[in-house]
């Protein structure tokens, strides 16, 4: 009889012990003005977990669960391109896993960035379909949203490159 409750109290710990609670906090800030952007929705991809940004642009979400993961946070709102971002971290390291993808644009006409040299022309480009930029800062993850404006993106690109072969 008592190694039954003996047994059934270590089962009983090992369980509790098992409690890990899983948060994010950050901000988030248009990577054009630098202003905090409120009304962001924060989710944790595949934990049916949701939190919005508030008017200074701060938001915290998390969990409390049996088992430690590396949470996966997207950030969306609205004509601005989404965040996600992969958390890991133990005892030693932290390491923060970027979703990039590019996507393909198509100019409407060839572009010459060496207007004297028409024997050399680019007919598209590749933008970035996510945002990319945060930093860190006493744990809070600082999250800078690019708009969603390919029309400007291709046109600073064309300007690059034009810059790179007129110097």
């Amino acid at each position: 009889m008592k190694i039954k409750i003996f047994t059934l109290i270590g089962i009983t710990l090992l369980l509790s012990s098992c409690d890990c609670w899983i948060s994010v906090n950050g901000k988030v800030v248009s990577s054009d003005t630098g202003k905090p952007i409120s009304g962001a929705k924060i989710e944790m991809i595949d934990k049916n977990l949701t939190s919005t940004s508030d008017q200074n642009g701060n938001f915290s979400i998390g969990e409390m669960t049996g088992f430690c993961y590396s949470p996966k946070v997207r950030i969306t709102y609205d004509n601005h391109k989404p965040f996600e971002i992969e958390l890991e971290s133990d005892s030693d390291f932290k390491n923060y896993k970027l979703k990039k993808e590019s996507e393909s644009v198509d100019f409407d006409e060839p572009f010459y960035p060496d207007p004297n040299n028409r024997n050399t022309f680019i007919l598209s480009t590749q933008i970035e379909k996510y945002s990319g930029s945060f930093e860190i800062k006493s744990d809070s993850l600082i999250i800078y949203l690019d708009e969603k404006n390919p029309t400007k993106e291709i046109e600073l690109i064309k300007r690059k490159l034009k810059n790179k072969n007129s110097g």
